[in-house]
């Protein structure tokens, strides 16, 4: 018989063995983002600022470090009944390599903004501009009724310097979350319903539990895998933006009864997994409500298939300028039969600066997007173009600023005839 001593000793080593591997797997208090059956508020700050790196010593960051950490000020006026809140930022990743991308609240601890995922090296050092939704949980006690002073802070580039970290924040969001008692319009998604299957560009529709009064809009949101909208390198997400701190990029958005869209499904990839749609209701006072969500929602397409194909071999620093030219891979590993049209979709910034940008060394245009801010185009391709790898190019002399290929990167979308 062991010594009680020694069975004490085993049950303390157990506990703290327990204790270790429960804190190895941090348990996340509430869902990342609003989901189904939320109700919440958005407090948005919609002016676009840059933020510099203190210690910056590049000439053209002169003007600009006196400035850093500037405060941000955003009114939150309701937190009776919160439960817990968020802060979301939509941004330009900014001087490749810009570290330490982060912001407090009144003076609090510091948060990092999240960069995007997938990246084969520290994603700081991929052009990337985040305008999804790109929520930080925050404690409740960080906030307070009335104004709150928001400060960010960026630091130094950690390669391809040139001694100025700097970034935009196009937009940021405190999202305050409420016990469900909180008063609110409700509603319900109406078309289609859960196990349905649905034709091209269908139309979709909610219920609304109140009058036309007491609703400002109605938008629809889905859950798919296509491109990449919001730039976190995700593909299978809810799809949304925020845009100038408006909802953008989603199914759309009905401001009156009968609240109901049609959903342009034309270069929506086939789906390997089914579809959800829930509908965002915003109240006229602006409280917010997610209904639940359709589920489990098949694509019934006739006469056509649409894949989408993702790029591979996407080099750090996806810029060009001063004769600059560089290039990534997109593979098509299904049959090259039958194809009818095909087209890329690039997300970019300050892409008015390319010179051209191809397809296995085939100019396609000259240019595309626009200069000192993103943008999001679609490019035709000859279907005689398309091979099973597909070298993508993008090349310039400007000496302004780089024409930079956000990650993920392109993606290149085929229409098959079936």
């Amino acid at each position: 018989m062991m010594h009680p001593s020694f069975v004490l000793l085993i049950v303390m080593c157990l506990a703290i063995l327990v204790g270790c591997a429960a804190e190895a797997v941090p348990v996340r208090q509430w869902p990342m983002g609003p989901g189904p059956g939320d109700v919440y508020r958005d407090y948005t700050f919609s002016r676009r600022f840059g933020e510099v790196d203190p210690g910056a010593t590049h000439e053209g960051a002169a003007g600009m470090v006196p400035r850093a950490g500037s405060p941000k000020r955003l009114v939150v006026d309701d937190l009776d009944a919160a439960k817990h809140a968020e802060v979301s930022v939509q941004y330009w990743g900014g001087h490749i390599g810009t570290s330490d991308q982060g912001f407090r609240i009144n003076g609090g601890d510091w948060y990092e903004i999240p960069q995007p995922v997938g990246t084969p090296g520290a994603p700081q050092l991929y052009y990337r501009t985040i305008v999804g939704d790109n929520p930080v949980q925050v404690p409740l006690s960080d906030l307070k009724e009335g104004a709150n002073v928001f400060q960010f802070k960026a630091g130094p580039q950690i390669r391809y310097g040139f001694n100025w970290g700097f970034y935009w924040v196009y937009s940021f969001t405190t999202r305050v979350y409420y016990d469900a008692s909180k008063s609110h319009v409700s509603g319900k998604i109406a078309s289609p319903l859960t196990g349905q299957s649905i034709e091209e560009n269908p139309t979709i529709s909610a219920e609304i539990d109140a009058a036309a009064d007491q609703v400002k809009q109605v938008d629809f949101i889905a859950l798919y895998d296509g491109y990449d909208w919001e730039g976190n390198g995700i593909y299978r997400q809810w799809h949304w933006q925020y845009k100038d701190g408006r909802i953008a990029r989603h199914i759309g958005t009905a401001s009156k009864p009968p609240y109901r869209v049609q959903w342009d499904t034309m270069w929506i990839p086939d789906q390997l997994k089914p579809v959800s749609i829930m509908a965002r209701v915003v109240g006229a006072d602006g409280t917010v409500y997610m209904t639940p969500a359709a589920t489990d929602i098949t694509f019934a397409r006739k006469g056509r298939s649409v894949k989408m194909y993702k790029s591979t071999h996407i080099p750090e620093r996806f810029g060009v300028r001063i004769g600059a030219r560089k290039s990534c891979f997109i593979d098509v590993p299904d049959s090259l039969k039958g194809i009818t049209a095909a087209r890329l979709l690039l997300h970019t910034w300050s892409a008015d600066h390319a010179e051209e940008i191809g397809l296995n060394d085939k100019k396609l245009v000259d240019k595309v997007g626009l200069v000192h801010d993103y943008s999001f185009d679609y490019i035709p391709v000859p279907v005689e173009l398309i091979k099973s790898r597909n070298k993508f190019h993008v090349f310039s002399t400007t000496e302004h600023h780089s024409a930079e290929i956000n990650w993920p990167g392109p993606s290149l979308l085929v229409e098959f005839a079936r």
